[in-house]
């Protein structure tokens, strides 16, 4: 029975700690990851591959270029024995945050698009421009645009704390006037009292108050308030606009009809101008002689007298107003501005205007659907409805669950498909502005996450993998359909047989033979169809039937060069 147990033992041991087939499987294995000597392989980066150059599989490569530089280390380790003409498709995850692109519109910009006021003065104008600007855009690009507008005038009423303040900053210059104003909160208007403050004195007053209240942005303008007393109490006030240095008066209320201007103008003059007045619902005055609908100016005087008489209840004579609206003159709209001045009850036109004053603003603005406009912004309330503790999230997950229910309640029933960029505020050890393209799949508002699973291909070239940007690619029949609609005319006959066959015909002598000149001119053709926007540098090998007797297939490489024209890739 002991010998039994030996046995037994012994036989154990063996079976358990030497299995020949398992070596045999691991050298088998390893010789074949590391004999690919030319052709394509596929590699997906493991969480060990992340650790080994410094990062994690979660939060991947922070962008391509730190992934096309750290890619090489890990193959290299994972395939050391791999030739060169060894293409290989990793997979692998990196942030792609949604940026803006920055832009600046220039003074040829604006005059390129026939605009000589060298600014806009409505978002459809932006929009206008973002459309002819960003043709190619995509779904969620991000533009960033600095632009000249219309300075809206800002009203500012004087407080009990500026009043103090000019006693702090003006008490030794006016010890007796800054008293005064910070006890009564007031101008002493009264020239006979010693607390008197003159118009030259309230605007050095208005700069202290209004350096104190706001950045200088040269151009804004700011109406401001402010109680006197000149034996009774009352008010006045002083349009002043920055000119980079200090706040100076001028004259003049810049307004800009909206919506619901022209709405008002088109109900009150219905019955005086049925046509022109109906016309109104296109937001726009036509200025068309020709049309039945034709505004004269003496007509739009008087649709602007109802539109700023409903508009400034309290206009006082002299008060001077630039006034922006939207023409249509029978083939295009464009901006317009009239100035008119309050005289003897009634808007005038103003034979010695304000010129406009003009500010460079910069605003966000996104391409969703097939338009531009600025990103949803989440407000504080919206953060505390959420359930955040703080006007931020920490979570992306969280924060686009959270967005979803946000988008749902705001949109009733938008189709799907539907897509909006949201802006938000995220904490990851400080806090940043994101933003994030939502689009609605199957009536679920689905947000791009800032990290994404994408391929790219690496070629090992002299030793070294290098990324390889080549597209392999078949000829369809629709790209013969275009190769024949090009070429018809100067190859009739190989055109007339690769448009029957779908395929080239490459014996030499025959009337429908396809020479290798001409499988390149064909081939051009189809790239500038299929990738007319391609960067110079990019490659593609192209696949295509052919007849040689036989029916084969023949490929051929090439390469945009700088001049933009694609050439063989030797």
């Amino acid at each position: 029975m002991k010998k039994l147990y030996i046995l037994t033992a012994l036989l154990g041991s063996i079976l358990y700690s030497c299995d020949p087939t398992d070596n045999l499987q691991d050298i088998a294995n390893e010789e074949i990851d590391n004999s690919l000597t030319e052709g394509e392989a596929n590699y997906t980066l493991t969480e060990d591959d992340y650790e080994e150059v410094g990062f994690n599989i979660e939060s991947g490569f922070d962008n391509y270029e730190q992934a096309e530089e750290l890619i090489p280390v890990v193959l290299d380790n994972a395939f050391p024995l791999y030739q060169n003409g060894t293409s290989i498709i990793t997979t692998f995850n990196v942030e792609d945050p949604l940026l803006p692109v920055e832009y600046t519109v220039s003074e040829d910009d604006y005059t390129a698009i026939g605009n000589q006021n060298g600014y806009f003065s409505s978002t459809s104008q932006v929009q206008s421009f973002l459309e002819s600007q960003f043709e190619a855009a995509q779904n969620g690009d991000l533009v960033e645009l600095t632009y000249n507008t219309v300075a809206n005038e800002i009203a500012y009423e004087l407080s009990s704390e500026d009043f103090d303040l000019l006693e702090e900053e003006l008490g030794d210059t006016y010890p007796n006037a800054a008293s005064s104003a910070a006890n009564y909160s007031n101008f002493d208007r009264r020239e006979s009292n010693d607390a008197y403050w003159s118009d030259d004195m309230i605007l050095e007053a208005i700069n202290v108050i209004l350096n104190d209240a706001f950045d200088g942005v040269e151009g804004q303008r700011y109406n401001v308030s402010y109680d006197i007393y000149d034996g009774s109490a009352g008010t006045e006030s002083m349009t002043v606009e920055f000119n980079g240095n200090s706040y100076v008066p001028v004259g003049g209320t810049s307004y800009e009809l909206d919506n619901a201007d022209y709405a008002l103008a088109r109900t009150e003059l219905a019955d005086t101008y049925p046509g022109p007045a109906n016309n109104l619902s296109y937001n726009s005055f036509n200025i068309d002689e020709g049309s039945s609908n034709y505004w004269n100016e003496e007509m739009i005087v008087e649709a602007l007298n109802i539109i700023l008489g409903e508009n400034f209840t309290d206009v006082t004579e002299g008060s001077q107003f630039e006034v922006s609206y939207t023409i249509y003159n029978g083939s295009n709209t464009a901006p317009e501005s009239l100035s008119l001045i309050f005289e003897d009850g009634e808007f005038v036109i103003n034979n010695e205007p304000t010129p406009i004053s003009t500010i460079e603003t910069t605003v966000m603005y996104a391409y969703t659907g097939s338009s531009w406009n600025m990103p949803l912004s989440l407000s504080t309330e919206d953060y505390a409805e959420m359930g955040q503790s703080y006007p931020n999230f920490d979570d992306e997950s969280e924060a686009f669950y959270n967005i979803g229910i946000y988008l749902d309640n705001l949109y009733t029933y938008p189709p799907n498909g539907s897509s909006a960029v949201v802006s938000y505020q995220f904490y990851d050890g400080s806090t940043n502005t994101r933003y994030s393209l939502f689009t609605l799949q199957d009536g679920e508002w689905i947000g791009v996450p800032r990290v994404i699973e994408t391929t790219l291909q690496f070629a090992k070239t002299d030793g070294i993998w290098v990324p390889d940007n080549t597209i392999s690619y078949f000829l369809t029949g629709s790209d013969y359909s275009t190769v024949a609609e090009a070429l018809v005319d100067q190859y009739p006959d190989p055109v007339s047989s690769m448009a029957r066959y779908s395929n080239f015909d490459r014996r030499n002598g025959n009337a429908a033979y396809w020479s290798d000149d001409m499988i390149i001119e064909a081939m051009r053709i189809v790239l500038n169809s299929i990738d007319p926007d391609a960067e110079v540098g990019q490659q593609y090998d192209i696949t295509y039937d052919v007849y040689n007797g036989s029916n084969v297939t023949e490929t051929i490489s090439l390469i945009k060069n700088e001049a933009g024209e694609w050439v063989i890739n030797e």
